[in-house]
């Protein structure tokens, strides 16, 4: 399944995460179809779903994994109609001249549907125990629906903002013993992908206008932020402030928008701990907050911040305001 739209990401935490999984995958999905089974090749591509699937050439089944407990949304397992009559009918126990002539006839009916649902629910099963203890935060997943998809149904299975959303996916050549390669997929949405493991996950050579740094203790906010920035700026996130400033010393930071009410550690504390360092002082900060006061306001200019955002804010506004504080932050680099 090609895809000329997709665009090669660089080395990162997940991918490397995703493709461990793959050697209990081989083995265990080798035993249920009493097959040699071989997950190889893999490369991590950002594409959407939608031009993913509208630029397939031929059916796909996709099964989705709900995403639980800390992190929020699904991972997508995609394969070709004919690559799921063809497991199908290996977990049914047919021999390899029936699994042929059932998959070359494209026609995947109640048994071999039930049998390769059997097949995606042990994928699920699988990729929770593998990122149980690989990942910093709780998640469980669970399989909530396997579904032939095509060029004409794609709207009705899958929502605008699913098809639309900036994917991760990771493309891995499957091979079955006695079978032709194939393509094994699995794709997940880059915001959540990202969350994994607080990571940028970037486009080979892609250049960003700079570099922002999100601290705020609500997940949903910095999902927010990360959507509406990421496709200009590189954005770093964090929900613990003092995670925050460990940032600001490993890495090229700048501008920073924090929330004003955190529970660690309140944003006023923070800018002031930032304005502090000799390495962060001159780092422009965005002071942001749902119920602001004239007090917060004036407490956040005194301690250091620049300026001062309402949430919730539009994008355009947020851009706005970030590309007036990297203006002004460059010219007194330039005059110094």
């Amino acid at each position: 399944m090609e895809n000329n739209s997709s665009k090669k990401i660089s080395s990162s935490k997940l991918e490397e995460t995703l493709v461990s999984t793959f050697p209990r995958i081989c083995t265990d999905c080798g035993k249920l179809m009493n097959k040699q089974f071989f997950l190889t090749n893999p490369v991590l591509q950002s594409t959407t779903l939608n031009s993913f699937l509208k630029n397939a050439t031929s059916n796909n089944v996709i099964a989705r994994f709900a995403i639980e407990e800390f992190y929020d949304g699904e991972i997508y397992f995609i394969l070709t109609v004919k690559e799921a009559i063809t497991i199908g009918s290996l977990v049914l126990t047919l021999d390899d001249a029936a699994v042929r002539e059932n998959a070359n006839k494209g026609i995947l009916d109640g048994d071999c549907l039930d049998a390769f649902k059997e097949f995606t629910n042990q994928i699920c099963g699988m990729l929770d125990n593998e990122l149980r203890p690989k990942l910093p935060k709780p998640i469980h997943l669970k399989l909530t629906s396997t579904t032939l998809i095509n060029k004409e149904n794609i709207n009705t299975v899958l929502s605008e903002e699913i098809l639309n959303e900036e994917c991760l996916t990771l493309t891995a050549t499957m091979r079955i013993l006695g079978f032709d390669d194939a393509q094994f997929i699995l794709s997940i949405s880059k915001l959540i992908g990202e969350e994994f493991f607080s990571e940028v996950i970037e486009e080979k050579d892609k250049d960003f206008k700079g570099t922002i740094l999100a601290v705020d203790d609500s997940n949903t906010d910095l999902r927010i932020i990360r959507k509406l920035l990421g496709s200009e700026y590189k954005v770093m996130v964090t929900s613990n402030p003092n995670d925050a400033l460990s940032l600001l010393q490993k890495n090229h930071v700048d501008l920073v928008l924090m929330d004003i009410y955190m529970p660690i550690m309140d944003g006023l504390t923070l800018c002031e701990r930032i304005k502090r360092n000799a390495m962060s002082r001159n780092i422009p900060i965005i002071m942001c907050s749902s119920s602001p006061t004239q007090d917060n306001v004036i407490h956040a200019v005194r301690s250091g911040a620049v300026d001062f955002l309402v949430k919730p804010f539009t994008r355009q506004k947020i851009i706005e305001k970030i590309n007036k504080h990297l203006t002004n932050s460059q010219l007194l680099v330039s005059k110094s």
